[in-house]
């Protein structure tokens, strides 16, 4: 019994290793023009996390906090599953709209 859960093991491990098809160059082109917008959805809604000042003269002041470290993980989850959602769907490259409103990317004028 032994021997044969140490082969199944082993061909699910050979298995796991089999090479995938080549993205031909128009998946490869979607799937980076939906990085190219989830990076740019995710850069404008992250803003503020970005500008956060370092703390150096703080008690743990360098370590982020897990209200700061939750928010971070949360956009980067947004922003994956915008690629995947894109990548799915199709890349429509209208940008998000709230109640039929385009969302206006927010910017830093004289920074």
């Amino acid at each position: 019994m032994m021997k044969f859960l140490t082969v199944v093991l082993a061909c699910g491990a050979l298995a796991a290793c089999a090479p995938a098809e080549p993205q031909s160059q128009a998946q490869q082109a979607d799937a980076a023009a939906c990085t190219a917008q989830a990076d740019a959805a995710y850069n404008a809604s992250t803003l503020d996390q970005q500008a956060r000042p370092s703390q150096n003269g703080l008690l743990y002041g360098t370590t982020p906090t897990q209200v700061f470290t939750g928010e971070k993980l949360g956009a980067e989850h947004d922003r994956q599953s915008q690629i995947s959602d894109c990548e799915q769907n199709g890349n429509n490259g209208t940008p998000d709209e709230v109640n039929g409103t385009p969302v206006v990317v927010p910017h830093i004028i004289n920074p």
